[in-house]
């Protein structure tokens, strides 16, 4: 039997569909009944909008009624940016990364330092507030680790207050960092993704 819910998985920067994580992810999903498509970046000298464009050829390919996008970190911006574009049945954002407009300006010298000059500039054209108002997603989660930086929870919690939708819904995860292959984060997307009914409260 086909599954009806697709689910497309776009990793964190430089990371890469084969690494464990990710192969826990879409062997999760699948036994959910989802059919899961990991999605390989090209992170190499690019920006998140072609990122993001390269991302939406491959949405646009698949023609499945019910198609939902998961995106770590890096791949969490590219969803959210993408689902300003496309309709989704549903986008779970996974630690959305604090590198839009209203973050790069207080992003310190030395973490400044890891970003390209392209990287940046598009960065700060990137106006979180205004793209969320323009998600066209049926249902909206974020998730973030309760350990995660100020920053990155700071954006997570704006990003959600600025979505103006009946059905979203943001998750802490206790004892959970910076990383997609922690059980307990692993163990609340699994949570979540259970006939993708996410009219619940939660903390995992």
């Amino acid at each position: 039997m086909t599954a009806k819910k697709t689910v497309f998985i776009i990793p964190g920067y430089k990371h890469r569909p084969s690494q464990k994580a990710y192969k826990q992810l879409s062997k999760m999903l699948k036994k959910e009944g989802y059919h899961p498509i990991p999605v390989t970046i090209p992170w190499k000298q690019t920006t998140i909008s072609e990122n993001t464009e390269y991302f939406l050829k491959k949405f646009k390919k698949i023609r499945r009624k019910e198609k939902y996008i998961l995106g770590f970190s890096y791949g969490a911006m590219i969803a959210f940016l993408a689902s300003t574009k496309v309709s989704t049945a549903g986008i779970i954002l996974c630690s959305l990364s604090p590198y839009f407009k209203e973050d790069v300006t207080k992003v310190s010298a030395y973490a400044a330092s890891s970003i390209t000059s392209p990287q940046y500039e598009d960065f700060s054209k990137l106006h979180c507030a205004r793209l969320a108002r323009k998600v066209k997603a049926k249902q909206i989660l974020f998730l973030h680790g309760a350990k995660e930086t100020k920053p990155l929870i700071r954006r997570v919690n704006e990003a959600f207050d600025n979505i103006a939708s009946k059905h979203k819904y943001l998750v802490s995860i206790k004892e959970a960092d910076h990383d997609i292959g922690n059980k307990n984060y692993l163990r609340t997307i699994h949570h979540v993704t259970q006939g993708l009914n996410w009219n619940f409260k939660f903390v995992a």
